[in-house]
């Protein structure tokens, strides 16, 4: 595979080797790494709470920002708390290490494909797909002796784009405590009607604990990882070895969250369109992905549509995921900062591509 470099972060263009391509890739789903309205607030928050806290959120002297943050995220979100740290894999690895602190033996059900994020030693993967895992969850859930069991599953399916269901949330036998972690990294601010990921389209039952984790350095473009929950599991978690340990996120982005969570509802909704408008110029060539609806991501492992595509001057990522030798694949992403001409000469490309293979 190809690799190149670039001196700035993308706009909906870059420049390589004196060429221009559109760039059609990376996570920033709500283009925020480049608007420079949030680009603004962040370096207002650099002059209001300052550059870097290096100091751990346990101390004696604290910086008001995280709680303001945390309130206004969980206010935002609809949810009881919510707690940041630096990182996503953070976010994912203390949410878990913190269930298995609180008991060691408690068995941890891997859903297919589950982000790294949420592995910890002795991770086994699962071999079979999401339908079929799911719809054997409940069952294999009421046979395990455990009376307390964790179940971790990411929101949306990787490496290729695909549809995670939640309808098993309310087939779960009643008689254990069961815990559900759901990594959101890649719904987070694209999932739902609104953008607020998957906490939006499912309504778990009361009895279960549900702990949502991810990165806020996606859709969101803050370098830095959330927790949902409960008040009392959260507030437990600040009081974890690995959190006190840990350094925090960015103060200085999290106050231009606080600032621009508007602005993500608007750029949602733009990003809606724009997937519309991608997917109705595809026509028949849409079946070269895999795609969920309203979701920017393209996926393929189609071989040479990613240099195809190159040709036409149109940038995606084509790299061996999860592992280098794992199979190649290609990742298309729409976001809102592609205009419509720009939306109809990649799908013609991409119809190109599909009437020459």
């Amino acid at each position: 595979m190809s690799t190149f470099y670039t001196s700035s972060i993308p706009d909906r263009t870059l420049v390589i080797d004196q060429k221009e391509y559109l760039w059609c890739s990376g996570t920033s789903y709500l283009g925020m790494s480049k608007n420079p309205v949030f680009i603004q607030r962040v370096m207002e928050g650099m002059q209001q709470v300052g550059i870097n806290w290096g100091s751990s959120r346990s101390n004696t002297l604290r910086l008001s920002i995280y709680e303001d943050a945390e309130a206004a995220l969980a206010q935002w979100f609809g949810v009881a708390d919510t707690l940041t740290v630096s990182s996503g894999m953070l976010a994912g690895q203390l949410a878990l290490k913190w269930l298995v602190f609180q008991n060691p033996q408690v068995p941890i059900f891997y859903a297919p494909n589950v982000h790294p994020a949420l592995r910890l030693e002795g991770f086994t993967p699962a071999v079979e797909d999401y339908e079929n895992w799911f719809a054997e969850l409940p069952r294999r859930l009421a046979a395990t002796a455990s009376e307390e069991i964790v179940v971790v599953t990411d929101s949306v399916g990787s490496p290729h784009t695909a549809a995670v269901p939640f309808d098993w949330l309310h087939r779960l036998p009643p008689s254990k405590k069961i815990t559900v972690v759901i990594d959101d990294s890649h719904g987070l601010g694209v999932l739902g009607a609104s953008g607020k990921g998957i906490h939006e389209l499912i309504n778990a039952p009361a009895s279960l604990e549900l702990l949502i984790t991810a990165s806020l350095n996606k859709a969101m473009s803050v370098p830095a990882g959330l927790i949902m929950g409960s008040q009392a599991i959260l507030n437990s978690m600040r009081q974890f070895s690995m959190f006190s340990g840990a350094s925090p996120a960015n103060p200085a982005y999290l106050w231009a969250l606080t600032q621009s969570l508007p602005d993500y509802l608007s750029a949602h909704q733009k990003l809606l369109l724009r997937v519309e408008q991608f997917v109705e110029a595809l026509g028949e060539a849409i079946h070269l992905f895999h795609w969920i609806e309203k979701y920017p991501a393209f996926t393929t492992d189609r071989p040479g549509l990613h240099e195809y595509l190159r040709d036409q001057g149109i940038l995606t990522a084509c790299f061996p995921y999860p592992g280098p030798n794992d199979p190649a694949i290609t990742r298309l992403v729409i976001t809102p900062l592609h205009t419509l001409e720009d939306l109809r000469h990649i799908a013609q490309a991409c119809r190109q591509f599909a009437q020459n293979s």
